[in-house]
């Protein structure tokens, strides 16, 4: 993709793209295809519902995330 492009997803539109933070790594329950958890923090997706506050205070995707510049 160059720099003149966009992508054309939902998450990447206005406003989610501001708002929705769905690039932690996830990991398949256990016999359980089709639920996830955060690999980090192991919370159902679910609860963690696109939002970087949701995954648990000692996270170490949310402390990364928080650390990083805007």
């Amino acid at each position: 993709m160059t720099d003149t492009q966009q992508p054309n997803t939902f998450y990447h539109s206005a406003p989610y793209k501001d708002v929705f933070d769905i690039l932690y790594p996830q990991e398949s329950y256990d016999g359980d295809i089709h639920k996830y958890r955060c690999k980090s923090c192991k919370l159902p997706t679910t609860d963690i519902n696109g939002r970087l506050e949701n995954h648990k205070p000692d996270c170490e995707y949310r402390l990364s995330r928080s650390a990083a510049p805007a």
